[in-house]
């Protein structure tokens, strides 16, 4: 990032010096133009004199008197211009070139650049560039109709419906078969791919993982890392206090979550040697009392980031659908899975009293039983259906009604980008599929929290989240911008820069 910078850096340089090389050319031009000017002037002033002469002249032969006193012409100046001297750019490398920019900027004192953006544009072309960048990522207010309002509800309330029917809570969920199978096919693909990468390397391998037990056997062989206690007596404790067995160790495993906090900790454990856990709110590092802990492979530190991701992902997907001596067998158990992205943060919240058997729970533990009721990373897949069926609903409609009904052509109706109508919509589409998701776990769960935690969805709620907060931000802050949008189009620029014929 820093060299892309320092590139777009020198480049500027580069455009202010021969902006001001040109301004200089211009100027000298100028000064030549003025100087032919004059000669012309002077040129017809002689003319004048010598015709008067000339005339004088005839008289004197004709015999007539003549009294015409000639005024003397001054001798014209000759301009003297200092030497142009262009910066060398054939045959020469991109540093001698900017060498040479530096020792003509010194020379001429050019001023700017120390800040070449600033400077390489009027105060005219600022304004409109400042005008065109809000037109284009301001995010501005929505103007929606009743049918836009009509549009977003419905699929919402339809999304919920499917929320409520289809989806439930992990023990009652029509789509649960389908989900899981569809996690387990991307992990015997994965373990499949992996196999024979593994294989064509000189791996001394024989079967092929064909089935659900036996890809989650070799995927935790090969992707083995040091922070996997299932006990908190599989670790060095000393003072600290851990309750944790092997049907939330996933959760309380901070290297185990699916986002960018799960791939932080588990880089800082496998660097580390240490394991990375959440107790009572509290944030514990405690070393393994395994043996022989798998190191990091690569010879610069680069690699061994690799190899770390490598790893995370690799177990991650060896977890996400129980463990092998769990799954394959005929009993139908389904093992621990892993938590849905950023749920792993709710340990943190080591506070409030929540009924549950008869006591109390805080909401760590609280989320804690959620999870083991199954509320996990496939069932997260299932929770995901309704959710972009709405998604998807709402933006087609929407690029419909702008295309038929409001005639703004195919490319203003792409749904995508700073629509202001359309983020509106979603923000009530997404409403109203929370609304009636909430209102079934209600009714269903008969105010028990446990029930009513496992039927919510948590999906739904985030993306609802999100949607919220870009509509928030856009309500109290002043000219807030669509940065996605922003990075999405300087990218692009920067590619067509960048190309090279």
């Amino acid at each position: 990032m820093k060299r892309t910078e320092q590139q777009l850096t020198d480049k500027a340089k580069a455009l202010l010096t021969q902006q001001h090389q040109a301004t200089k050319a211009e100027q000298r031009l100028g000064d030549v133009q003025t100087h032919l000017s004059q000669l012309e002037e002077a040129q017809d002033a002689q003319s004048e004199v010598l015709d008067q002469l000339f005339e004088d002249m005839m008289r004197l032969m004709d015999g007539q008197a003549t009294q015409t006193v000639v005024t003397p012409l001054a001798p014209l100046a000759v301009p003297t211009f200092e030497e142009i001297q262009p910066i060398q750019v054939a045959d020469v490398s991109w540093e001698s070139y900017l060498d040479n920019l530096d020792t003509y900027a010194a020379r001429h004192d050019v001023t700017g650049r120390d800040d070449p953006f600033a400077h390489l544009l009027t105060a005219r072309q600022r304004h409109d560039l400042a005008t065109a960048f809000k037109a284009d990522f301001l995010l501005k207010e929505a103007e929606c109709d009743c049918y836009d309002y009509m549009i977003a509800s419905f699929s919402g309330l339809v999304a919920g419906l499917i929320d409520s029917f289809f989806v439930g809570s992990p023990k009652d969920s029509k789509l649960r078969r389908w989900s899981d199978e569809k996690v387990d096919n991307v992990v015997i693909q994965f373990a499949n791919l992996v196999w024979k990468q593994d294989k064509q390397n000189g791996g001394r391998l024989r079967k092929q993982p064909d089935s659900i037990a036996s890809a989650i056997g070799y995927l935790e062989r090969r992707f083995k890392v040091n922070y996997d206690a299932r006990y908190a007596k599989d670790l060095n404790m000393g003072d600290a206090t851990l309750n944790m067995r092997p049907a939330d160790h996933h959760l309380k495993s901070l290297a185990h979550a699916p986002d960018i906090v799960g791939l932080f900790f588990s880089i800082l454990d496998q660097f580390t040697g240490k394991a990375s856990f959440v107790s009572d709110g509290r944030l514990l590092r405690l070393e393994p009392k395994q043996d022989g802990t798998p190191r990091l492979q690569g010879e610069n530190l680069l690699a061994k980031l690799f190899a770390g991701f490598a790893n995370w992902l690799g177990h991650l997907l060896s977890d996400v659908s129980g463990s092998s001596g769990v799954r394959g067998h005929d009993d139908g158990r389904r093992g621990a899975g892993i938590p849905l992205p950023f749920f792993e943060l709710f340990q943190f919240a080591d506070f409030g009293h929540i009924s549950h058997d008869g006591g109390t729970l805080s909401f760590a533990d609280f989320s804690t039983k959620v999870f083991e009721s199954s509320y996990d990373a496939r069932h997260g897949v299932a929770m995901a259906v309704p959710v972009v069926f709405n998604e998807l609903v709402i933006r087609l409609l929407w690029g419909l009604k702008s295309l038929l009904y409001h005639k703004n052509g195919w490319l203003h109706s792409i749904p995508v980008g700073n629509k202001p109508t359309l983020r509106k919509m979603l923000l009530v589409g997404h409403g109203a599929l929370c609304l009636t998701d909430g209102i079934d776990a209600y009714i269903r769960s008969g105010n028990v929290p446990i029930l009513f935690a496992t039927r919510v969805n948590y999906v739904a709620w985030s993306r609802f989240a999100y949607a919220a907060t870009q509509e928030l931000k856009h309500v109290l802050g002043k000219d807030v911008y669509d940065w996605g949008a922003v990075d999405a189009h300087l990218e692009q620029e920067w590619k067509k820069l960048s190309r090279t014929d």
